[in-house]
Formats: structure tokens, sequence, C-alpha cells
């Protein structure tokens, strides 16, 4: 028997409370799509790595699995995560026991991976998944039919374990538009919530004691001759699945930097918005820009008090901390803070956000944008239209952006605290385009001007960090008489009003900095 050929798994995951089941069971939307009686299956599986997680840092899991009397052998790879889609490369073959067999392995990648001898010899066991799954197959609206899966079980790794319980659809034929369409219609009756991590990495955390740190915004994979609207998708998936990444960490609350990422990956989806709405109807965008700017909206106070606990509090507390008044301002702020990163939290975890992120993935397969009748041109942008290719497209936009950061340099001395903040939203826009596009350019031109306005950004940040502890202060609740908490908020006001004084001198001469690159475009 040789190995299967390796194939793409799409599936949408969605976990749900124990005490849910029997209603989902029950179901009628469920039951009207069924096109099969339910089979029940147990299912023993068991994943192999290296002590030093090899395999995981190649984005590689190996699993052996126990169906009836058989073992097989599966290896997953490559793909994404995000708004609760799965898409990773399988490749399966049946094996003899419940021993990896690398004689099954066809891919040229795989076979390169499993090649060293020391990896082979170090692949253990590292957990096992023992779950009860139900599985029936589904024609689903548009005529797709997908397999649905309820998997009741747990996760074990020595003496400690975790619960699952989650529904994954998987498509086999047809469009994924129906796997959120369906997910959404469950939300109604049912509290399911999207799942970004697979049994795989909640196994890889329970053997390690600590998940992923928090991800960044990966490299956007965009060909020169795209179609604006392809290079929109996937650029908005980009966006998704950096949001996705760090849903999980910040919901543990144990690192502001999962926080802080999953706002980095709002602001750059609503960049995309921005930019793509100088080529397709604004109107198309305009319910899930005010979903984004929801969002953002429960983000924003929990990272603004991060922020000045963690680093403007923080820089001042050390020369004061025998200070009364600095004590207790201290311990107001840090109250504010928790507060606040529960309401972002709660956010999360509502129907509200899972609902959202199921209707904007449903909407990136609609494409709706695309339906709407006399497109109108930018007049902002002549030249550019949906039928352009997608590299033309970013030359215009960014030449146009350029030249509007240009302007406010030639007054920068000048510029009131007003202008000084947009220009930051300027030069942090025309970043995360530079950022979209970069593959199309030249490396290097193109890293150096992105450095260039990463440093107008930084310090345009503080200066308005600033701003932000000015109002963040007026929000405490200092009652009149308690005099060492008003002066402790003094000492923090003149520190910030020194720091943006020489922030100023500093972004004059990054300004300069930034004047001597050349448009890499």
């Amino acid at each position: 028997m040789t190995a299967k050929i390796m194939s793409t798994e799409i599936e949408l995951k969605l976990r749900l409370p124990p005490d849910a089941v029997a209603r989902l069971q029950h179901n009628p939307l469920l039951k009207s799509l069924s096109i099969s009686n339910s089979v029940r299956q147990k299912l023993y599986s068991v994943y192999y790595d290296t002590p030093d997680f090899d395999l995981r840092r190649n984005g590689v899991a190996l699993r052996l699995r126990h169906e009836g009397k058989r073992w097989i052998q599966s290896i997953k790879g490559g793909g994404s995560a995000a708004a609760g889609l799965h898409q990773r490369n399988e490749w399966e073959a049946p094996v003899l026991k419940a021993q990896p067999d690398f004689t099954k392995i066809s891919d040229p990648s795989l076979i390169r991976l499993f090649s060293t001898t020391s990896l082979r010899e170090q692949l253990r066991p590292l957990f096992t998944t023992v779950i009860n799954r139900s599985t029936r197959t589904l024609c689903l609206a548009d005529g797709s039919e997908a397999e649905f899966c309820l998997d009741r079980g747990k996760i074990i790794a020595g003496d400690a374990s975790v619960p699952i319980c989650e529904i994954e659809l998987e498509l086999k034929s047809g469009s994924p538009l129906p796997l959120f369409q369906l997910a959404r219609d469950l939300l109604h009756n049912i509290p399911v919530r999207l799942e970004s991590v697979s049994k795989a990495e909640r196994g890889y955390v329970l053997v390690s004691g600590s998940r992923s740190p928090p991800s960044k915004a990966q490299l956007v994979q965009l060909a020169p001759e795209m179609s604006v609207s392809e290079a929109f998708k996937t650029i908005t998936w980009n966006c998704l699945s950096h949001l996705h990444d760090n849903e999980a960490g910040m919901l543990e609350g144990c690192d502001i930097e999962y926080l802080h990422q999953m706002r980095v990956a709002l602001r750059r989806q609503r960049s995309a918005l921005s930019i793509f709405s100088k080529v397709f109807s604004k109107a198309a965008f305009t319910q899930i820009a005010q979903e984004l700017k929801w969002l953002t909206g429960q983000f924003g106070p929990a990272r603004d008090w991060d922020v000045f606990v963690t680093e403007t509090l923080a820089m001042v507390y050390p020369a004061f901390s025998a200070h009364q008044g600095m004590l207790a301002l201290r311990e107001k702020c840090e109250q504010m803070r928790r507060h606040h990163n529960k309401v972002a939290r709660n956010a999360v975890e509502s129907g509200h956000y899972t609902e959202l992120i199921l209707n904007l993935g449903a909407w990136l397969y609609a494409e709706p944008w695309l339906a709407q009748p006399g497109l109108p041109v930018s007049d902002d942008l002549p030249g550019t239209g949906s039928d352009v290719t997608v590299k033309e497209f970013s030359g215009t936009l960014l030449a146009h952006r350029h030249r509007q950061l240009k302007r406010y340099g030639r007054k920068l001395g000048s510029l009131s605290a007003p202008e000084l903040h947009a220009l930051r939203i300027i030069a942090k826009k025309q970043r995360y385009a530079a950022e979209f596009f970069a593959g199309f350019y030249p490396h290097k031109e193109t890293k150096r001007y992105i450095q260039s306005l990463s440093m107008l950004q930084d310090i345009l940040g503080v200066m308005n960090d600033t701003a932000i502890a000015e109002r963040l202060l007026s929000e405490l609740p200092i009652a009149k008489d308690e005099s060492d908490e008003h002066e402790a908020v003094g000492i923090i006001r003149g520190w910030g009003m020194n720091l943006a004084l020489v922030k100023k001198l500093e972004l004059n001469k990054a300004w300069k900095h930034f004047n001597r690159n050349d448009s890499f475009w």
C-alpha cells in the first residue's frame, strides 16, 4: 500500500460547551441538511515529535490514528487558520503498527525533513487524543457537501489532560461559503465559538506548559498579475490569520503583547479596507468596516491602559517609589487596566465577536464588492480601477500616499497636535500598504523605506501616548482632598510634557532620514 496523494484539508472548527451537545444533536437545521445517518467511532491518536519539537518548528504534525482495526499515518503541514477555517496540506497512508513508517512518505520536502537520522531516532510519542466522534454528511444550501463531526474526548500528556468538545465541518465539495453560513445559523441557537487552535497545538501546549508566543504579521504572498480583488482577499485572510493566531493567548491574559497584536491585525485590516475602497464601492465595505470599528473600540482602552501602566508609569515610578500619592495612583491605574482588559476579553468571548468573524469569512467568499454596479474610480487615484493588476494599483496608491506625507513634512515645525496625529495615521497607513505590496519591489530599498516610516511612526506614537496619558489621568477617580495623588498626577504630566519636547526634536531628525529615501515603486 502506498501513501495517499497529498490533499488540502479545508475545515471550519467550532468549540461548544458540553451542556449544549444535546441541543446540537436535536437541532432541526442540522437534521434537515443531513443526507446520511450519524456514524459513531472511537478514535485513538498518538502524536509524535522530538523532545525539542523539531517537527512543530517546521510547521509539521505527525499523527498515528487507530481506526477500527487499522492504523493510519497522517502528516499535516503548511496552510493557514483564519476565521475558524483551517486549511492544511495532508498526507495519509495506512501503516502496519503504531510506529511511524518513513517509507510511506512521498512528498520531497517531507522526505528531506525526515531523512535526518538524528530526527528519526529522537521521535517519540508526546501526547495522545481519545475522541468519541459522531459523523454525518451534510448537503448544504448551494449543493456543497460537508462532513459534520462532533468530537468529544480529551488530550492526554502524562498525568495531565484537557477536555475536547468541538465541531469540525470539513468541506468535501463546493465552496467554503456555506460552511460559514451554517455556523452562523447554528450560533443563533447554540453558543458555539470559532476554534483557532488545532488539537495538535493544544497538545503541545499541554506538554510544554506554554503556548506559542505572540504572533506578528506575516509577509503577504501576492503575485504581480493578480487582480485587485484577489489581492484584497489575500491581504484580508492574512490579517484574519494574524488576529486569530493571537486570540487564545489574549484570552488567557498572560502577556499584553497578544492583545497588542490583535489590535495591530485590526488596524491592518481596516487599512486594507481603506486602500481598496479606492477601487471598489465604499458601500460594499461599510457594514464590515463598522463592525471592525466596534471591535477596535473594545480593544482600544485596554491597550491604552497597558501602554500607560507598563511604559509611561513604569518610567516615572522608580524615581518616586516612596511617594505616597504615586503608590496610590499606581494601584488605581492597575485597577483601570484590569477592568478594561476584562472588557476586551469579554468582547472576544461574545457571540457578537463570533458572528462578526463568521460574517467576514462569508463576505470574503461571496465577494459582494464585485456585484456593485457602476463602480466609481476614486478622484484621488486617477487611472486606477478594478481592471488593473494589483502591482499597477500598488504603485499608484503608494505614490499618492507618499505625496500626502510630503505635504505634511513641508510644514513639520508648525504642525498642531491634531495635524501631528493626522501625520501619524498617514505614516501608519503608508507603512501597512508598503508591507502589503513589498514583494513586488526591490527588497533593500523597500526595507529601508519601511524602516524610516517605522521610525516616524514610533516617535509620533510616543507623542500620541503622552496625549492619551493626559486623558487617562483625567479618568482616574481622585477626590479633591487627595493632595498626594494630585501631586503624582502633576509629576506624570510634567514628565510627559518634557518627553513630548524631546520627541519633537527627534521627529525632525527622523523626517530628514525619511526624506533621504527614494521611492521604491
